[in-house]
């Protein structure tokens, strides 16, 4: 068993040795500073014993083993309806799962007798302060988008804006031989299911790929029919308001299109691109307010039916805060590649950017958004710095001694523009030379 931190302040002002107050949900300094403050998440308690248990099999399973119910007694019926209890401690935009009470059946004689109130209340609050500590995503801090660009006097050199092209189609190609890629993450529509719009944008990265000179006829062809296909799908004007999910997923459709686009040999397809970058833009928006709003950002905990038909909730809160990371995390990025790619394609037409479409804070920390599991991501968060901050900001990165394998590739990537591609690769080379930032 890993040694038991005795932190108790945040990282922030461990990291620069000040005095925490350790006001929750965030200290005093954090809020002058406007930066977001994470707290070391507190060690799982040992979950309480709600029911006499047999004794395990002498299987190596330890407490696996239950007679608490019969796993035939119990069916998966779908989701909950009804959005979640806000936790203020958590946010007022975002929702993260509350708890539901356990309740045995009582049409099943042989049932065992359920426990009292007042011990599932204890058990619930200590799954939630447990998961509380894990929420620093969900703050409504976090969702605040900030405005501190300072164009730069000297426009980035060709050399950096071509890498960073590169780096874009590397991920769009990847999304079309693995189904992710740094701003898709792997179980964003595994379990949900792939919306047909984002099917089309799959088939639009595997035809680019094998676009030519020969053959760009039919790949504008198809290109052109599927941006047709996404925008004939959208609802009408005083339709009914679609989900913060079907936001994301239209949104990260369009932007692969203007991506293939934009960057492609074809001037017809250029030209069809550069006259949806409005568009995305406000689609961009439109996400923004929804996922800051929409109350079902985190899909609800699944829950149980017993045979007489009574309800019977999830105790245990990680599988909703990591599907609730996996979509926010998500919107963060797509939302910085909107504002930041465009931007790129008008300092290659050597506009000077003025402005732009605000920062965001997004986890820069590798592990989290490359943990493969809600249980893996668990226990990466209990014990790592999520590193959650502006992504304008990232020179504190550096100032703290975090390694560049540390940090996410999509991170790295876009500093490349921030600070140029040769201090971030001299970086990645001092801390250990483990990642390289050219494409």
């Amino acid at each position: 068993m890993g040694r038991k931190t005795k932190q108790k302040s945040c990282f922030a002002c461990v990291e620069t040795k000040r005095r925490c107050d350790k006001r929750y949900p965030s200290c005093s300094r954090c809020l002058d500073r406007e930066s977001v403050c994470v707290y070391p998440a507190l060690p799982r308690r040992q979950p309480l014993d709600l029911i006499e248990t047999e004794a395990a099999p002498a299987m190596g399973f330890g407490d696996m083993w239950t007679s608490a119910a019969d796993a035939n007694s119990l069916a998966l019926v779908g989701e909950m309806s009804e959005p979640w209890l806000l936790d203020p401690v958590f946010s007022t935009n975002l929702n993260c799962p509350s708890i539901p009470s356990w309740t045995p059946p009582v049409s099943d004689p042989s049932s065992p007798p359920g426990p009292s109130p007042s011990v599932i209340a204890e058990a619930s609050g200590q799954l939630i302060h447990a998961s509380r500590d894990l929420g620093w995503f969900l703050g409504p801090q976090s969702w605040v988008i900030g405005y501190h660009y300072n164009a730069p006097d000297v426009m980035p050199s060709a050399s950096v804006f071509t890498n960073f092209i590169r780096g874009l189609q590397n991920w769009l190609s990847r999304f079309a031989k693995t189904g992710h890629n740094p701003f898709i993450h792997r179980h964003l529509y595994s379990d949900s299911g792939y919306p047909q719009c984002i099917q089309d944008a799959y088939s639009a990265c595997v035809v680019s790929g094998a676009a030519s000179s020969e053959n760009e006829t039919i790949v504008n062809a198809i290109s052109a029919t599927h941006i047709t296909n996404l925008l004939n799908a959208q609802p009408t004007r005083g339709a009914s308001i679609i989900s913060t999910r079907d936001h994301l997923a239209r949104t990260q459709a369009l932007l692969i299109h203007i991506l293939l686009a934009l960057f492609s040999s074809s001037i017809e397809r250029r030209a069809r691109g550069e006259n949806l970058i409005s568009l995305l833009h406000a689609w961009k928006n439109q996400l923004w307010e929804s996922a800051t709003h929409d109350s079902t950002l985190a899909s609800p905990l699944p829950i149980l039916a017993t045979s007489s038909g009574t309800v019977v909730g999830e105790l245990d809160p990680i599988p909703g805060l990591y599907r609730s990371f996996v979509l926010s995390e998500s919107i963060r990025r797509t939302g910085l590649l909107c504002n930041i790619a465009t931007g790129v394609y008008s300092g290659l037409k050597g506009s000077n950017i003025q402005s732009c479409g605000g920062d965001i804070h997004i986890t820069t920390q590798a592990r989290f958004w490359d943990a493969s599991s809600s249980a893996r991501w668990e226990a990466v968060a209990r014990q790592t710095d999520p590193l959650f901050i502006y992504t304008l900001k990232g020179q504190m990165l550096l100032e703290q001694g975090v390694g560049a394998a540390q940090v996410d590739e999509f991170a790295r990537h876009l500093f490349t523009i921030m600070w140029g591609l040769e201090n971030v690769e001299t970086w990645a080379v001092r801390t250990g030379d483990q990642v390289s930032v050219v494409y």
